[in-house]
């Protein structure tokens, strides 16, 4: 159904330095039941916030598809009709532990990309797009593509994992060698 990618040294290798704040390595991790449960939590708290903006919540990214390994950092998408209106509830959710990142890489947001934080690590990012524009759209089929399609989601696994290998202190290069994969799933899959 989907053929095998061939990835350049472009999406494998950024040689520019890139300067940001810390940002503490989290390694890739076996499935855990307990994400989806952790989504749940936090989409409730996420609905509620969000209320004013009529939000739609989906769990996505890697711990959104069951039995596939992931950095343990639930990803969840806001789908609102104007992104930017968001930034009314955003003083409320520091109370749950959210503040809104500066560090995009990575995010298929629009809007604000939000991280929870507990005990010094990740644990939710909130990216923030337009229901039903492309965003929404691109990242759930993505998603479900891997849910559907076993081989796939254990193939996303491995170039996961090699990517983390060579890359285990450059996010930019891990998510530009994802992304390569992601554009061709989507692609294929239209």
């Amino acid at each position: 159904m989907y053929a095998m990618i061939e990835l350049s040294n472009a999406d494998v290798d950024v040689k520019r330095p890139v300067h940001r704040e810390a940002i503490p390595e989290v390694g890739i991790l076996a499935y855990q039941a307990a994400w989806e449960a952790g989504f749940r939590a936090q989409a409730d708290v996420l609905r509620e916030a969000f209320a004013p903006v009529s939000p739609r919540v989906e769990h996505v990214g890697t711990t959104a598809i069951p039995g596939t390994a992931a950095r343990p950092i639930i990803d969840i998408l806001i789908g609102v009709a104007q992104p930017p209106a968001v930034e009314l509830v955003l003083d409320g959710l520091r109370i749950h532990g959210y503040r809104a990142s500066q560090d995009k890489q990575g995010s298929p947001a629009e809007g604000p990309l939000l991280a929870r934080w507990q005990q010094g690590l990740p644990t939710h990012h909130v990216h923030v797009v337009e229901y039903l524009g492309p965003v929404w759209r691109q990242t759930l089929l993505f998603r479900d593509v891997l849910r559907l399609d076993a081989r796939l989601a254990r193939e996303y696994e491995w170039l996961r994992r090699r990517f983390a290998g060579l890359h285990p202190a450059n996010r930019v290069a891990y998510v530009r060698a994802k992304a390569t994969f992601i554009q061709s799933i989507v692609g294929q899959a239209h």
